[in-house]
């Protein structure tokens, strides 16, 4: 005579998460990203909320371009959203 196995699944119940349990607050020291000195003064916030950087190509060859694009290279640019994300949650400007 042979018995049949029959397959119970077991469901989890509704109210319950499968998610590992963790503590709300992390015992691990928690330390401040302290950034590079060299940062400080390449990125500025402005008032608005936007990134301000300076322009890159005016240090050497300057007798290689022209008088516009060196008047242009004179004028800060704004870093792109995405990025100026990253600087200002890195505390990489003053």
């Amino acid at each position: 005579m042979q018995w049949q196995t029959q397959q119970v699944r077991h469901f989890a119940a509704k109210d319950r998460s499968r998610a590992p349990r963790t503590p709300t607050t992390s015992k691990v020291k928690k330390y401040k990203i302290k950034p590079p000195s060299s940062m400080k003064f390449r990125f500025r916030v402005m008032n608005d909320g936007q990134v301000r950087r300076w322009r890159a190509g005016k240090r050497h060859n300057a007798h290689l371009k022209s008088k516009e694009a060196k008047r242009r290279l004179r004028k800060p640019a704004l870093v792109h959203l995405a990025y100026a994300k990253v600087i200002k949650k890195l505390n990489f400007c003053s």
